[in-house]
C-alpha cells in the first residue's frame, strides 16, 4: 500500500498535472493514505486560503485515510533518530515521523524527496517525479 508525502499533496492541491495523474493512479489502486504529520504540514502551508480553496482543501483531506503518529510509530522514530545521530546524519522531525509511520505500517512512501527519506533503512519509496531529479 502507498502513503503520499506532503510534497505530492501540495503539488496536487496546486493543480500540478503530474501530481494529478499520480493521485489518479493511486486512487485506482485503492485508498490513498497520508500521515497525520502531512495533515499538519498541509494545514500551515495552506493557511490564508480563500473560502473556496478552504472547501477544496477540506474535501481533499476527507478523501485520505490518515495514519497517526501513535506510540509504536513514535518509538520507531526514536530508534531511527538514534541510528541517524550515531552516523552523524540529520533528518527533519516531520520527515522522521512520516517515515516512521510508513515503515511501521508497511507503506510505500510516494514522494519526490527521495534523498531525505533514503536515510531511513527499510523504508520503501516511490518517486512520483522520477524524471525531475
Amino acid at each position: 500500500m502507498n502513503c503520499i508525502d506532503t510534497d505530492l499533496a501540495i503539488a496536487f492541491l496546486n493543480g500540478d498535472l503530474m501530481a494529478k495523474e499520480q493521485m489518479a493512479g493511486l486512487e485506482n489502486e485503492g485508498d490513498i493514505h497520508a500521515t497525520s504529520i502531512t495533515v499538519f504540514e498541509l494545514t500551515y502551508t495552506k493557511s490564508g486560503m480563500s473560502p473556496k480553496r478552504e472547501i477544496e482543501f477540506q474535501r481533499f483531506l476527507s478523501t485520505l485515510k490518515i495514519l497517526p503518529l501513535d506510540k509504536l510509530s513514535a518509538l520507531l522514530a526514536g530508534r531511527i533518530k538514534t541510528e541517524l545521530l550515531k552516523k552523524g546524519e540529520m533528518l527533519h522531525p516531520e520527515d522522521l515521523f512520516i517515515g516512521s509511520i510508513c515503515l511501521y505500517n508497511d507503506m510505500t512512501l510516494v514522494t519526490h524527496n527521495i534523498k531525505h527519506f533514503n536515510k531511513i533503512n527499510g523504508l520503501k519509496l516511490t518517486d512520483w517525479k522520477p524524471n525531475e531529479g
